[in-house]
């Protein structure tokens, strides 16, 4: 039983360091705006469905893996959208999984000839448990040196299952954009037999702006050459981080350069890095790759990140073309590819 308690104190010993203490994160965040904010639903799109893998520090022994799916529907009215948000995060060798899902609504308004405003909402059912077959007990250990596949020990942490509730908006227009958005509104409490432990809220400030150096219109479908900087500020209990970004895209082509964890407004030097990102359209199917370079030893030693996406997006060019040509007001968010 001793081994036992020892094996899952090592493993939450690791929390602060792997980020479950704290929301997941991704370095393509636009591949992943639902994540940042529920307001997103709707405004790149007519629909969207995109799935992201991240495998963080693949050289530790146990690596942290996410999978993520995410997508939207616009409605209609063009002014409600609904989506969903599915994540699924595996930390280390002890086996603690972390399992969300999540419904959102966002209602898009025009507020004038050049600017429109975003209001989204998102209720999440979400679960944690430790996986105890991953886990190896006291009476598994034989003399001999063998392990016995079985154990007579009682899993004594049952799952922790929670609901969260989060909310966003985003004010746009087609050159800029600013996010801001609440997650975990309610504090939902997350610990093991302990009522007291919960997920502090997370509050994400992002913005950017896109400078377009060349469009045109081919067969009623744009292409581009732009440059793209952004920022993004994130902030859950006493965790701070900050995200700075350059985007350029050359269609059907988007790079990107990242430095996660400026260190003027984070505060926590293991999670610093420099991300490479780059991506390609294919008629609606959209392929991203990155690789964040740690910048820590900490880091550095276990081997960074990598992280692919794969979108699929649903826009209707001809009725944003005729919509512009007539002078009505045709307002799609300026964010980056991946």
């Amino acid at each position: 039983m001793q081994l036992k308690y020892i094996q899952i104190l090592c493993l939450f010993s690791w929390l602060p360091f792997s980020g479950l203490a704290q929301d997941l994160h991704f370095t393509q965040q636009y591949a992943n705006r639902l994540h940042l904010n529920p307001a997103y639903a709707g405004l790149h799109a007519d629909y969207s469905a995109a799935f992201t893998y991240r495998n963080q520090w693949p050289k530790l022994q146990g690596a942290f893996v996410t999978n993520q799916f995410a997508g939207y529907y616009r409605l209609k009215n063009q002014q409600s959208s609904l989506g969903l948000i599915v994540s699924n995060d595996k930390a280390g060798e002890g086996g603690l999984a972390k399992f969300q899902v999540g419904g959102q609504y966002a209602y898009q308004s025009i507020l004038s000839e050049k600017l429109a405003f975003s209001l989204g909402m998102q209720l999440s059912y979400g679960s944690q448990r430790l996986d105890y077959t991953r886990l190896t007990f006291g009476d598994q250990l034989n003399d001999d040196g063998t392990v016995n596949p079985n154990s007579q020990e009682l899993n004594f942490y049952d799952p922790v299952r929670y609901i969260s509730v989060a909310t966003g908006g985003v004010l746009y227009n087609n050159n800029f954009w600013v996010s801001l958005a609440g997650h975990h509104l309610n504090r939902p409490v997350i610990g093991f037999n302990d009522a007291s432990a919960y997920l502090p809220g997370k509050v994400i400030l992002n913005t950017g702006y896109k400078f377009t150096l060349k469009t045109y219109y081919y067969l009623n479908k744009p292409y581009e050459w732009s440059v793209t900087p952004s920022v993004t500020y994130t902030q859950q209990g006493p965790f701070k981080k900050s995200d700075i970004a350059l985007y350029t895209t050359y269609t059907p082509f988007t790079f990107g350069l990242l430095y996660r964890g400026l260190p003027l407004l984070s505060n926590y030097a293991y999670d610093q890095s420099v991300s490479f990102l780059a991506g390609i359209a294919l008629a609606s199917w959209r392929i991203g790759y990155s690789y964040d370079v740690p910048l820590s030893p900490f880091g550095t030693r276990n081997g960074g990140a990598h992280e692919i996406s794969l979108s699929f997006e649903k826009v209707d060019y001809n009725k944003i073309f005729k919509k512009r040509v007539s002078g009505k007001n045709y307002k799609r968010i300026p964010l980056p590819g991946v």
